[in-house]
């Protein structure tokens, strides 16, 4: 015992003897991350740096055609080379005379640089370093950096107290910590690490550098504190959360826990390139550290409940239980002198989450698959193509869009390559870059668009809608729609867009011949009126986006001046010579998943069904507010809308557990659902199961909803007491 208190003392000690962090800029990751954005990375082409983002651009718009630059967008499209493993590489790159030089352990990099050769990497990266001038570029925004790196060390340094991690953890840092500006990576955080053989492992936080219109700079005092500085904070942890998991005790101790964690919310996960067990259990832990730290340094208690959500929002949704854990930790450090003491804790409250996490699906998923599955029938409903659907597709897949950009190529996407190439440089793609960047344009907005245009003598206009009811994915209300319209009728004649769509028409309809024969008769929007209790006012169309990834899907709603309001889902293009390859049960789920997409609103007229409408409204607008990203990703305007989307889930749900669907497909809907935001569709499916049993009480879906609106409020008072334990 004596000697751990020596040990632990010394590194106490040592760790008061590292020279206090300060923020960086590095020339290699500079290159890597202008190297990334030249390629067309978009994750490196956020352009949040104002002026300097417009020297980058117009420096190396010159070298654009490089060998290297080609070489390089190949690595991102066979191997995934993108987000934190280029400045993962730069880290490990030292630039001297003039050449640049791998120095770290190559074994230490990211596995997507394993299948590369990084001795050619680096002679193609020194061509290009030396064809650019990079160097040159580099010290001409010398003073720019030197600025940056002062405000950052003005603004953000206050908020960081090195002292409290040796007090908090009771042990040294495992790793140095480094920390860089990465000033093209706009949002967007990278962490790295690198060991130079016979010197310490270091761990490198690569931090975002943004502008905006609005909110100014990422630097400014405001701003440092409620963005800069809490990702210092977070990422200072990782030098000592990483290096507890590689104890052997503490990995055996956790188990399968990070696995499970991971399975969680795999997809939201992987989005933010998390997509292993032990990076989720670490992300975990900094992030329940971090609220910690700003309950102990100052922050508001509002500050540091906006930063708990943030992380419950990105899908790490057992942080409050995790932070109360953290807490209790802090209370009792006479018997766990540091946090790798803890870790049985940690495993014991995680693991009793992930039990209460598994009864919730298990509850939901007990059913009998039905044997009474709708039939495939003669459909009146048909699938068809779409001239400005295939516009919009087309305009997002020359803009690099990765949800527009098929996994396997096929003749149709060569041809528009080939067609569409000698107008990749057109002013409608930049500015449509800017709008991803600007507003978040991307994956279901430019099909909401693209249902509500038509074409008039040539030009692309935007179809009128009732008033006070348009379904427009509210993304687009930032946008200058009479521009954007403008420069789109541009594109369409100068590309001789008509023309190639004409051409295509034979391939068209014989997809569409195939999808409907294949798909279509499986397609049963009819059973949602049967569940609803009451026909739908609703018209359904079906649009095939033959330019949108293959398993691409995007519903959108429209309601014309004059018109019923109409479901318009677009479905992308899964190959006329697929179809009929398609196991059964394949092309039922793709049936399935349009049905669900039809699943729209219907009519609602009477006082009663107003005041119950209203119930759901009130439940909708606490969970809008408890979970803003819902609003961004989805476009929901108001609580109303999110309840809406969520009854629309949650029925779909039941309609496949009626239609034959097994509990391993309804599982893999449902978590789909759950790691999509919403979190409460076991209880809501739970509720429209219960509706379903008890159909002669309940005649239509709007007599039940005070049932549902109860559910959902025990739901949310439940979720409330999680968060009051770990804020309290």
């Amino acid at each position: 015992m004596k000697n751990q208190v020596l040990l632990t003392v010394f590194a106490l000690f040592a760790l008061t003897m590292q020279a206090q962090v300060k923020a960086e800029v590095s020339e290699p990751v500079e290159l890597m991350s202008i190297l990334s954005k030249i390629a067309g990375f978009e994750e490196y082409n956020m352009d949040m740096a104002g002026q300097y983002t417009m020297d980058t651009e117009a420096w190396f718009a010159p070298f654009k055609d490089h060998p290297m630059i080609g070489y390089f967008q190949r690595l991102r499209e066979n191997y995934g080379i993108a987000y934190n493993a280029p400045a993962g590489l730069g880290v490990n790159l030292e630039i001297e005379g003039g050449k640049i030089k791998m120095v770290g352990k190559k074994e230490l990099l990211d596995d997507r640089w394993f299948n590369i050769d990084l001795n050619d990497f680096v002679a193609q990266l020194n061509q290009f370093y030396t064809d650019t001038r990079f160097h040159e570029f580099f010290q001409q925004h010398e003073t720019f950096y030197n600025d940056v790196l002062q405000q950052y060390q003005t603004n953000v340094m206050k908020y960081f107290n090195q002292d409290w991690y040796s007090h908090f953890y009771g042990t040294g840092p495992g790793e140095k910590f480094r920390l860089i500006i990465g000033f093209t990576n706009g949002g967007s955080n990278y962490g790295a690490t690198r060991q130079i053989p016979g010197q310490p492992k270091e761990s490198f936080s690569i931090c975002g550098y943004w502008i905006h219109p609005q909110m100014g700079s990422v630097l400014d005092p405001e701003n440092a504190k409620q963005h800069a500085a809490p990702t210092l904070i977070h990422e200072f942890n990782h030098s000592f959360v990483n290096p507890l998991q590689e104890i052997e005790k503490n990995a055996k101790l956790l188990g399968n826990i990070p696995q499970r964690l991971l399975e969680q919310d795999y997809n939201m996960m992987a989005q933010q390139a998390y997509p292993d067990p032990k990076t989720v259990f670490n992300e975990s832990v900094v992030r329940a550290a971090t609220v910690i730290y700003m309950m102990e340094n100052g922050f508001t208690p509002d500050e540091v409940e906006s930063e708990l959500m943030s992380h419950v929002m990105r899908g790490f949704k057992w942080m409050p239980e995790l932070v109360a854990a953290l807490r209790d930790y802090t209370i009792h450090r006479n018997k766990y002198p540091t946090l790798g003491d803890f870790y049985p804790q940690i495993a014991k409250v995680l693991k009793n989450y992930l039990d209460v996490e598994d009864k919730r699906m298990d509850k939901t998923l007990k059913f009998k698959q039905s044997s009474n599955k709708p039939s495939a029938a003669p459909s009146q409903l048909k699938a068809e193509a779409m001239e400005t659907v295939e516009l919009m597709g087309v305009l997002s897949h020359l803009a690099g869009y990765q949800e527009y950009n098929m996994i396997e190529e096929n003749q149709y996407i060569q041809d528009v390559d080939q067609w569409f190439e000698p107008f990749k440089q057109h002013p409608v793609i930049e500015y449509y870059e800017g709008l991803r960047q600007q507003f978040g344009i991307a994956y279901d907005a430019p099909m909401s668009l693209a249902t509500r245009l038509a074409i008039e003598n040539g030009k692309i206009v935007k179809l009128q809608e009732e008033a006070g009811d348009t379904g427009l994915d509210n993304r687009w209300d930032q946008v200058n729609m009479s521009e954007f319209l403008n420069l789109l009728s541009q594109f369409y004649t100068d590309t001789r867009f008509h023309e190639f769509y004409q051409q295509h028409q034979s391939f068209y309809q014989d997809a569409l011949k195939a999808f409907n024969n294949e798909v279509m008769p499986y397609v049963h929007p009819e059973w949602f009126s049967n569940f609803y209790g009451k026909p739908s006012s609703d018209l359904n169309k079906v649009v095939m986006g033959f330019a949108t990834r293959d398993g691409g899907a995007y519903g959108t709603v429209r309601h014309l001046k004059g018109q019923p309001m109409e479901n318009c889902p677009v479905v992308g293009y899964y190959g006329t010579d697929k179809m009929t390859q398609i196991p059964e049960g394949m092309r039922e789920a793709i049936a399935n998943m349009i049905t669900g997409m039809l699943n729209g609103s219907l009519d609602q007229s009477s006082a009663k069904e107003d005041k119950n409408l209203a119930l759901l409204g009130e439940i909708g607008t606490r969970l809008l507010s408890d979970n803003p990203m819902l609003g961004y990703n989805y476009g929901f305007s108001d609580g109303q809308a999110l309840m809406n989307k969520s009854m629309e889930k949650a029925a779909n749900i039941i309609f496949m557990m009626e239609s034959g669907s097994t509990a391993q497909q309804v599982g893999q809907q449902l978590a789909r659902d759950i790691s999509s935001g919403f979190s409460w569709m076991p209880e809501l499916v739970n509720a429209l199961r219960d509706y379903t049993s008890h159909r002669n009480k309940y005649k239509t879906i709007n007599d039940y909803y005070p049932q549902i609106a109860k559910v959902m409020e025990k739901y949310l008072d439940a979720e409330q007491k999680r968060l009051d334990k770990a804020l309290k």
